[in-house]
Formats: C-alpha cells, structure tokens, sequence
C-alpha cells in the first residue's frame, strides 16, 4: 500500500518544487519583463518593502497596462540623478519609479526617454498597503504612462520637475496631510484621500487627479470671461444693458483666491424723448476692481462666493436731436461726450461647468459721486430732462476659462 502511493507523493512534491522555481523573484538588482509583442517598452523602477514589491508588480502586470511591454526593476532607494538620465539609446519608451518606502505615502515620477518631460505624482495610503493601495497605485500608474505617451500638456520641464522632487525629498515622512501635493503641472494634484484614507484616482482626464481632502486644486492666474450685464440708468430711460468682457489676475492661498480684475462693456443705445427735445445715449462702461472669493466646496472645480469692489468711467455719447412735437424753438445741440467718475461694490458667486470652465454672476451697486445730469438749456435758466440715478443697482452674468 505504501509501495503504490510513494509515485503519487513524489509527484505532488515535484510540481510544489517546479512552481516554486517558476516563481518571480523580486530581488534587488533583478529585471523582470512583461511582454507585450510591438508594444512601447516601459521600465519600472519599485523601492520598498518586498512584501508590497511583489503586489505592485502584480497590479500593474494586470490587463490595464496590456498596451505596454513593462520591464521591473528593484532598487534600493529612489535616486533622483537616475530620473534626470537620457535613455534614449535604451529602447525604453517610458520610465516610471515607484517609491512605497512610506507606509503612509506612494510616491510616483514618470518621464520619456530624453528626459525633457516630467509627471509627479504622491498617492495618500493606508498604512497596511490594502487591495485599495495597489489599487489606487496601479491606475495612477496607468492614467500617468498613457497621458505622458499622449503628450501630457499638462507635463513638468527639466527645472520645475527638479523644483518638486526637491520639495518632496524635504518633507517628514509619515506626517498625515503631507502627500496631497503633487505636480503633472503647476496647478495639478496627486489623487486625494477619501474618507478612509485610501486614494482615489482621479476621475478626468489622464494625468490629471483630483486635489487633496479639504482644499481645491490652485487654478491659473489667468482668467478670461464673456458676461452681458444690466444696470439701472435713470426715472426717465430705465434700465441700459450690453456685452463686456473680463481679464483678471488672481492667486489661490487654501480656499480662498484673491483677483485684480479689468471690465469693458458696451452698453446698448437708449432714447429719451419728450415733445420739446429728445437724446440718444450709448455708453462705454470702464471698470478696474479686486474681488475675494472663498470656496465652499473642496476638489478642482469648487463652487465659490465672494465679494468685490472696484471703480472706473462710464464714457457717455449723448446726441441730442429734436423733440415728438420738433418744436422748432428748441435747437438741439451738437452731439457731445462726456466721462464720469463710478464706484461699485458687489457679491459674486462662481459655479464650476467644468473644471476649466465656470459660470459666474454679480450683484451689484454703482454710486455716481457726481450726479450725471442732462439740462435744457431756456431764456431763463436751465431745466432738468434727465438725471442718472446716484445709486444704480446692476446684474450681470458670464461664462469664465
């Protein structure tokens, strides 16, 4: 009996032994390829933990980065000259190196083969390196290779890649909080924490991700708009309206953003017209201004309420012409122009269409310091026809990039 089940034993323990020979070993120094036949090369540089090393490799080795041929590399530490390297005479399409050496952060560099464009990217963990880890490690990991392999706009230069590695190697590690910040360009985080301390991969565009837990991701200074308004003109003409257009200049600081900003508008012409003298006006409204904004919501395109006050001229083109009844003891006079001095203060709200794009109104107040009036001129003094109103109330709303 044992005679004829010693072949059975033998066999069992032969195939554990050719399984184990077959085994991936994730020693440092070591090259391993996934293949791909005709696909871009991509090396993997892993440091950490060899517990975590093996599970990397296996998320990243799944069916996500078929597209590619990737070739793992172990090394002992991140090394920042290595990043910086051309390794155009490689083969090697990309690079990527991946540092779990924090329990607490991943942290995550990509660049091409002559090294002129750069994706950083720091992942928030859980500490025990969960299923959601590699999970999250993994899909940046994707989202990073295909946007760099696409032309990533959105890439760092030599010196600003340089600039944030610098940034990161200085940081403590293991401080919660300390890896939401991250660059593919300047304005662009690293996957946030949701409420279990896991990252989540970004949703939009490759290469982008979303911005830490608590503050929205900075956006450019830069700010172009298009907006129609409304402001109230006087008892005698109601209401004037037109087009305009905006720039400002602004700057992020946690939730809060700062702006100086420039309005032109043109204001439609409006007829005032009585039996005795009528007036034609139109107006090129000028305005300068600084608004605060807070956001109220986090993530890269946060809905936001502030408050904004400014001054400027309204340019007023005012041509007189005769009355419904052409009395003809009223001349009009000759077509003239005038500026006045304007004050304005108003509350602003901004709502994300996108996160590059945002909807934007104010409601404001405009103070004439010095009442605009237009007086008929008589044999014994003159008369009143039509007076601006001193405080003007206004709408306006807007489309922003």
């Amino acid at each position: 009996m044992i005679t004829e089940r010693a072949p059975i034993w033998l066999a069992f323990v032969a195939a554990i032994a050719l399984s184990a020979a077959r085994a991936p070993a994730m020693e440092e120094g070591s090259v391993e390829v996934s293949e791909a036949p005709g696909a871009p090369v991509v090396e993997i540089v892993l440091t950490g933990p060899a517990s975590n090393l093996g599970a990397i490799r296996a998320a990243l080795a799944s069916q996500a980065l078929s597209a590619f041929t990737l070739r793992f590399r172990v090394a002992p530490a991140f090394d920042a000259a290595a990043l910086f390297a051309v390794r155009a005479s490689s083969g090697v399409a990309l690079s990527c190196w991946i540092d779990v050496s924090d329990p607490r952060r991943a942290a995550l560099y990509f660049t091409d083969p002559v090294a002129d464009r750069f994706l950083v990217r720091s992942i928030e963990l859980s500490g025990g390196f969960d299923e959601l880890d590699r999970e999250s490690v993994a899909q940046v990991v994707e989202l990073s290779l295909r946007s760099l392999r696409g032309g990533a706009r959105a890439s760092l230069d030599r010196e600003q890649a340089r600039a944030l590695v610098l940034r990161q190697a200085a940081r403590p590690a293991g401080v919660p909080g300390q890896a939401a910040t991250s660059g593919g360009a300047p304005g662009h985080e690293a996957p946030s924490a949701g409420a279990s301390g896991h990252a989540a991969p970004s949703a939009g565009a490759p290469g982008q991700a979303a911005p830490s837990a608590g503050a929205p991701a900075p956006r450019r200074a830069l700010e172009l708009g298009a907006f129609y308004g409304v402001t109230a003109h006087s008892a005698e003409v109601g209401w004037t309206h037109g087009p305009g257009v905006r720039v400002a200049l602004g700057e992020s600081s946690g939730r809060q953003r700062l702006a100086l900003d420039a309005r032109f508008q043109y204001q439609f012409e409006r007829r005032y017209e009585e039996p005795r003298i009528g007036l034609d006006l139109s107006t090129i409204a000028l305005r300068a201004g600084a608004s605060w904004l807070y956001a109220l919501t986090p993530g890269a395109a946060p809905l936001e309420l502030g408050a904004r006050l400014g001054a400027g001229l309204d340019h007023v083109e005012a041509a007189p012409r005769p009355g419904s009844a052409a009395a003809p003891s009223f001349v009009p006079a000759g077509a003239s122009a005038s500026n006045a001095l304007v004050l304005v203060a108003g509350a602003v709200a901004k709502l994300p269409l996108s996160r590059d794009v945002r909807l934007f109104t104010e409601l404001f107040v405009e103070l004439d310091p010095a009442r605009v009036r237009y007086d008929l001129a008589l044999e014994d003094g003159a008369e009143t026809v039509l007076a601006r109103y001193r405080l003007r109330p206004g709408v306006l709303l807007g489309v922003e990039l």
